[in-house]
């Protein structure tokens, strides 16, 4: 899976190319769980970017998109605009970050 940073940002928004972004912390239990899925619908769907960003690492890009959010949190890149990944206060397996609601994701922007 790529990195999306300060360095990459421009080109993966102002890209054809819709993307997933998702920033993540190495001691974040849920965001360990999820880049599994990631690389498995990476794998699936090659149509679209997926990346990750370390909120230690990437700070500007963190207060930017994630605020105060939190970790994980989700994002959609299309069309020169990015869109924040809702989590719908469901169940863990209808969460955002859950493989079903990303696969629904994932086809629904197809």
């Amino acid at each position: 899976m790529k990195v999306f940073s300060e360095k990459n940002y421009k080109q993966i928004v102002n890209s054809d190319k819709v993307a997933i972004v998702v920033f993540t912390s190495p001691h974040c239990h849920l965001c360990n769980k999820l880049k599994p899925i990631l690389k498995k619908l990476e794998r699936r769907y090659k149509n679209i970017g997926f990346y990750v960003s370390d909120v230690n690492k990437e700070e500007k890009l963190t207060e930017l998109l994630v605020k105060e959010d939190g970790v994980p949190t989700g994002f959609v890149v299309k069309g020169g605009s990015i869109f924040k990944i809702k989590d719908p206060e469901l169940p863990d397996d209808k969460s955002w970050y859950s493989e079903k609601y990303l696969i629904e994701l994932i086809e629904a922007l197809q």
